[in-house]
């Protein structure tokens, strides 16, 4: 009988799919490092992926596009995702970035909603800064070590790999927002794939307990592949407590929306999110 698969795109591989490839019950994962969530989403919707790893921010801008409009969050699989503004050595703090050219992944979804959030509570209004599509983590890591850019967000690998080259950490996201969610797993609801794609939670749950029971075993498995040791304790410092996405942290992503008078600032946890998956093997368990 051949094996089920489940076919999934990230920026980086995340830590319970690295310790769920080492479960002998998991699905079997085909995944693909995509270079944009526009990449994703174009994706999701051909059909050609069942599932996304991405800011949970990027199912309120998907639902706003045209398109289906029918993305959810069905799993948070980090407790936050550490992010870092990397900026050229002259610049010092938010204020600076003042007239900058700032490399996004996107410029209305995604991590680059609660970087202009730092900027307006910095005082550094949308219309002092231009907003640059450089493409996923690694590929504004690429640019900006190449000066084609002022600053960026960037998270582990690329944070550390950045300021090894040089370059400054002028402000954290968790610094600033402590609420700031990870990311989430994201399918198109009702989708034909989503019975492969409870499977594959129920692994991540599997995985998520093994990370809190043996830590050890969990840097093992992100040292195998390929990552430093800072960056193992890095993403086991982020085990999440549950899969269940943050109900703070959607609240703290569509207040962001509102205060920047984006689309989506009508949305709630309800519109954003589909826990159904988390919570047949959770059993309503908080």
């Amino acid at each position: 009988m051949e094996t089920e698969k489940i076919r999934v795109m990230w920026f980086v591989p995340p830590l319970l799919a690295l310790v769920a490839s080492h479960d002998e019950l998991a699905i079997a994962v085909h995944a693909d490092r995509n270079r944009s969530s526009d990449e994703q989403f174009d994706a999701l919707v051909a059909g050609s992926v069942d599932a996304v790893v991405t800011s949970m921010d990027n199912v309120i801008g998907w639902n706003g596009r045209v398109g289906p409009r029918d993305f959810r969050v069905v799993a948070q699989i980090e407790r936050t995702t550490p992010l870092t503004v990397l900026a050229r050595p002259q610049l010092r703090n938010l204020r600076d970035l003042h007239g900058a050219n700032l490399l996004v992944d996107a410029p209305d979804n995604g991590f680059v909603v609660a970087l202009r959030a730092m900027l307006r509570d910095a005082g550094v209004p949308s219309d002092a800064v231009r907003l640059t599509p450089a493409g996923g983590v690694k590929e504004r890591f690429d640019a900006l070590v190449a000066g084609q850019g002022d600053a960026t967000l960037l998270g582990p690998p690329f944070d550390s790999m950045a300021q090894a080259a040089g370059l400054a950490c002028i402000a954290s996201v968790q610094d600033t927002y402590a609420d700031f969610p990870g990311q989430g797993v994201v399918v198109r609801r009702g989708g034909a794939a989503n019975a492969r794609v409870a499977a594959w939670l129920r692994a991540l749950e599997r995985a998520r307990r093994r990370v809190g029971e043996r830590a050890e075993f969990a840097g093992q498995a992100v040292l195998a592949a390929g990552f430093p040791d800072a960056v193992a304790a890095a993403m086991i410092a982020q085990n999440p407590d549950s899969l269940r996405p943050s109900a703070e942290g959607v609240a703290l992503l569509v207040e962001h929306r509102r205060s920047l008078g984006l689309v989506g600032a009508d949305n709630d946890y309800s519109t954003i999110v589909d826990d159904s998956m988390v919570e047949q093997y959770m059993g309503g368990q908080q």
